[in-house]
């Protein structure tokens, strides 16, 4: 007998034998010791032999790799149950490696023939499916749920809806939420024929989701109230009553082209369900609890709600990162941006934005990049950086036209506006006045943001008109402050003293706020400076000064520079309308405020003289410096001698 010898001693009977190693390797699609080893059943170190003697004779190359024809002769020398059998092998171990390896896993299974059973490869598809959904990876969960589908002869129903609902998931991810709806539909038909209501519940409530598709959707409201009517379980019952508050919150006023640009709410229908759900899924599970908080920021956007909105939005934030749930988590990231920035905490903004940025930038999901987009896009012109600004409202663009978003329209043009509005460009002013055929005049803050460029071109009765038709449309629970400072910006310009009148009651509950879109795409700073703005121009100088102190640390705090620089100029504007010698320019506390400053007295000493604290002291001596039209205590006193407002200190 012939014996063949490698390097380490390991005999070969004939070159064959070697041979079948190596094609073993190249057909389980690795030739390395262990790859060769665990699917020939022998040991690691005769594998490595028989790869030694293919590197001498020149089948395998220097780098490692094996020529295509040489390949393809050594797997052609196998006998078909042997290529079959290491394909078998093959896909049950890379079933077991992790999603990385699954599709791999799935075609050494369709190699292996009947080797690998229908049922097998249905339930290797079906697992690989539902880890790469986990993982964000949308187009391996698609494939192999849709090979799932493909395969599965079974007449397990309720399987096959639940896989319908998961493979919804995956083309949403997509960005096709449309053929996400349609798996959806045949789920819930699946879930009535098997009487399955947990199916039912689950594909009812996946199709209400995201509501930002299509608000009110008819269709959406039915299949909830059909599996409404099924006995639920007390978790899915929580969880209908949060999607059917969802769906009631809003219906569309207008679409064009599958674009909704303005809706009306219904707050009233929908805020009573998201109230019960959110008190009822205190005791359900965690999936639940974070839908029923979602759907209760979703329905609560008035000021009124800003405290508890708040809490709302960082329980919802946590639960959802809790749950790795994508899509949540960065819905509760912008609304707690939202809420965040209406209150004046700029670091807790931020954090929600850099959630939101990071688990939209780890998804495929393009919806989820377009509003991580959009949020950076807002933020960037709230700190006046218009060059930033700019490039993620182009990102945000690129994503929402490709995917065919709805809201990326409406987005992009309020964008565009807030850019040209900075620029202050009447020639490009010019290109922005639309008429009433323009779809986003349905928009009440888009009519207001035309208005302003017809105001600042000089067409005040234009720039009027549509303000008025605006001011009709305020509703507390859709952007309401934006929506009253954006008509403040242009009555001011027109000098429509009405309008600015009735703004007063409208603004001066919210003092405390700021002024922000619900999707956190525009901020107009703090409400004070807009008030301040109203009393200026109805001359009313005492007032607005006052706002105007509270206004200034709100907008540094938040850095704010828009507002920064709006605050300078109405300083400027106070400070050649005030006249120093005119009756009553310091009440009694300030005179004697300022009689303890030129004594050489600090704050925290003339506090404890006057039984104040200290920071009501700091107040007075930032209004007295206002009123004086002085930057500092030296030159206050002096100015206060000069007009004899006080005596000299001695």
């Amino acid at each position: 007998m012939t014996y063949v010898k490698a390097a380490d001693d390991h005999m070969f009977t004939s070159e064959t034998e070697w041979h079948t190693l190596i094609a073993t390797g190249l057909v389980a699609g690795e030739v390395s010791p262990s790859a060769i080893a665990r699917y020939a059943g022998i040991h690691p170190a005769r594998a490595e032999a028989a790869i030694d003697l293919a590197r001498q004779s020149g089948l395998i190359n220097h780098d490692g790799s094996v020529d295509e024809i040489i390949k393809l002769q050594l797997i052609a020398d196998l006998p078909k149950e042997s290529v079959a059998r290491i394909n078998a092998s093959v896909a049950r171990h890379l079933f077991t490696g992790g999603p990385e390896t699954l599709l791999d896993a799935i075609g050494h299974a369709r190699a292996a023939g009947s080797l690998v059973e229908p049922d097998e490869m249905v339930a290797m598809a079906d697992h690989g499916g539902k880890m790469s959904l986990l993982l964000g990876d949308y187009r391996s969960a698609f494939e192999l749920l849709q090979l799932a589908a493909d395969l599965d002869t079974s007449k397990d129903l309720s399987g096959q809806g639940h896989r319908l609902c998961d493979l919804a998931l995956a083309v949403d991810g997509l960005g096709d939420v449309s053929l996400g709806r349609q798996h959806l539909a045949r789920a819930v038909s699946l879930g009535e024929l098997a009487g399955d209501s947990g199916l039912m519940a689950r594909a009812a409530v996946q199709y209400a989701l995201p509501t930002d598709w299509y608000a009110g959707d008819p269709r959406a409201a039915r299949l909830l109230q059909r599996a409404t009517e099924m006995d639920q379980d007390p978790d899915n019952r929580v969880s209908l009553q949060a999607a059917r508050a969802l769906i009631e919150m809003r219906i569309p006023l207008t679409m064009d082209d599958g674009h909704q640009l303005a809706w009306i709410t219904r707050p009233a229908v929908a805020q009573g369900l998201a109230d019960e759900a959110l008190d009822a899924s205190q005791t359900c599970s965690t999936e639940v609890r974070t839908l029923a908080l979602l759907a209760w920021r979703a329905t609560h956007r008035s000021p009124a709600h800003l405290a508890k909105r708040r809490s709302v939005s960082i329980e919802a934030l946590d639960l959802s990162q809790r749950l790795r749930h994508a899509s949540h988590q960065v819905e509760a990231a912008v609304q707690l941006n939202v809420d965040a920035i209406e209150s004046g905490d700029r670091p807790l903004a931020d954090q929600a934005m850099a959630v939101a940025r990071w688990v939209a930038e780890r998804d495929g999901n393009p919806r989820l990049k377009w509003r991580a987009y959009c949020l950076a896009a807002g933020a960037a012109y709230l700190d006046g950086d218009l060059a930033t600004a700019h490039s993620f409202r182009q990102m945000a663009g690129s994503v929402g036209r490709d995917a065919k978003l709805p809201g990326w329209f409406g987005a992009d043009m309020l964008f565009i506006a807030q850019e040209v509005i900075a620029a202050d460009k009447l020639d490009e002013i010019q290109n922005y006045l639309f008429d009433d055929s323009f779809p986003g005049m349905a928009n009440p803050i888009g009519r207001s943001c035309v208005a302003y460029m017809f105001a600042r071109t000089g067409d005040t009765q234009t720039a009027e008109r549509h303000i008025r038709r605006a001011m009709r449309q305020l509703d507390e629970e859709s952007s309401y402050l934006l929506l009253a400072t954006r008509i403040t910006s242009v009555a001011l310009l027109t000098k429509t003293s009405d309008i600015l009148e009735e703004l007063v009651p409208v603004l001066t509950p919210w003092t405390d706020h700021i002024a922000v879109d619900s999707n956190s795409w525009w901020c107009d700073g703090p409400v004070n400076i807009w008030l301040a703005d109203i009393h200026h121009a109805l001359g009313r100088d005492e007032i607005a000064g006052a706002l105007l102190d509270q206004a200034e640390d709100v907008a540094r705090s938040m850095n704010d520079q828009r507002t920064i620089r709006r605050i300078e100029d109405l300083q400027s504007q106070l400070r050649l309308t005030v006249d120093p010698l005119s009756n009553g320019v310091l009440n009694e506390r300030e005179t004697h405020v300022l009689r303890l400053l030129a004594s050489g007295a600090t704050n925290a000493e003339i506090a404890r003289e006057l039984s104040y604290s200290v920071s009501t002291i700091r107040d007075d001596t930032t209004a007295i410096y206002r009123k004086l039209q002085v930057k500092g205590r030296a030159e206050a006193v002096g100015r206060a001698i000069h007009l004899n407002l006080i005596n000299r200190p001695s």
